[in-house]
């Protein structure tokens, strides 16, 4: 006869949790292991793909380095990283967990972009103040700036106004 407990989940402790999280939360994140292994190498470690691999499949053991560094690639805290299961694909959770990737990202190509127009916007008020400084001196020396029509204005080269702009290719 079998025992009571034959079946009942073990949960998973040490390497085994990390490289279960870290499976896991790298197919959420949609990273793909050459990927992980890049983040890994821009982080100070020379990791490649069948790295991962190994990682995953349990054949390679982690440094306690190398395991704050796979929390930092992947996003999350360390501390959860290394001590609390997450979410498999079989699991309820796992659909809301991906979802939670894709609103981290569009949240950060949000801030990105708002921070690109924040720029942006210095940067034309910049000009706006310079070219009406310019503006303002010539007028003072007498030179006349046809203030009544003002000057005539050409798109800057490739500006989405240059008639003669190369459209990008969907090659390229």
């Amino acid at each position: 006869m079998s025992s009571p407990h034959a079946h009942r989940y073990t949960p998973l402790e040490g390497e085994a949790l990390v490289a279960h999280n870290m499976k896991v939360l790298r197919k959420a994140a949609r990273l793909s292991q050459e990927d992980l292994a890049e983040r890994m190498t821009r982080l100070g470690f020379k990791f490649h793909q069948t790295q991962i691999a190994k990682i995953e499949n349990g054949t390679r053991l982690l440094r306690f380095d190398e395991v704050v560094a796979l929390a930092k690639a992947l996003n999350v805290p360390a501390a959860h990283f290394m001590t609390e299961a997450v979410a498999g694909p079989d699991e309820p959770d796992y659909e809301l967990q991906e979802a939670g990737y894709r609103v981290q990202k569009a949240e950060q190509e949000w801030k990105t972009a708002h921070d690109i127009e924040q720029g942006a916007r210095a940067r034309l008020e910049e000009a706006e103040r310079e070219y009406d400084e310019i503006a303002d001196r010539l007028a003072a020396q007498g030179v006349n700036i046809g203030q009544d029509t003002g000057p005539e204005w050409y798109p800057a080269p490739n500006s989405t106004w240059d008639p003669l702009r190369k459209e990008p290719s969907d090659g390229q």
